[in-house]
């Protein structure tokens, strides 16, 4: 994990921007993760299926970069994966190191208002990392 994900300031207002988030209609989870897979912080979640999310979050974001370039789209912001019961995104936070946020939604949640609260998380964090 970076130094700068270290910081227990940093880690509190990643936190804090995952729990505004978690209040969103329809959120039932949401992780950060570095690049390589490891949690830095979640909301609604246990220590172990963050855990896991993490890991499996990092590998989708590697496949959804990878389809996107292999198309000459460029790097790809985000996956989705929607089912019958709901949808989880991935989205890339635009700061170095590299870090990714997993959301986990219900039903009730509407895909728009999910995509820009996420993007809006992700933007935040990106300004506290000085990015």
């Amino acid at each position: 994990m970076s130094e700068r994900w270290g910081s227990r300031v940093l880690q509190e207002l990643a936190r804090k921007q995952l729990a505004i988030l978690g209040g969103m209609t329809g959120v039932q989870s949401a992780v950060l993760f570095s690049a390589d897979g490891f949690e830095v912080a979640s909301h609604a979640v246990s220590a172990e299926a963050a855990g896991r999310l993490a890991a499996i979050g990092s590998s989708l974001s590697s496949l959804g970069s990878a389809i996107s370039a292999e198309a000459g789209l460029r790097v790809a912001e985000r996956t989705i994966v929607e089912s019958a019961n709901g949808t989880v995104m991935i989205m890339q936070v635009p700061a170095t190191p590299a870090m990714s946020l997993a959301v986990v939604a219900d039903r009730s949640a509407l895909l728009g208002r999910l995509l820009w609260a996420s993007k809006h998380c992700c933007q935040v964090l990106a300004d506290a990392m000085g990015t």
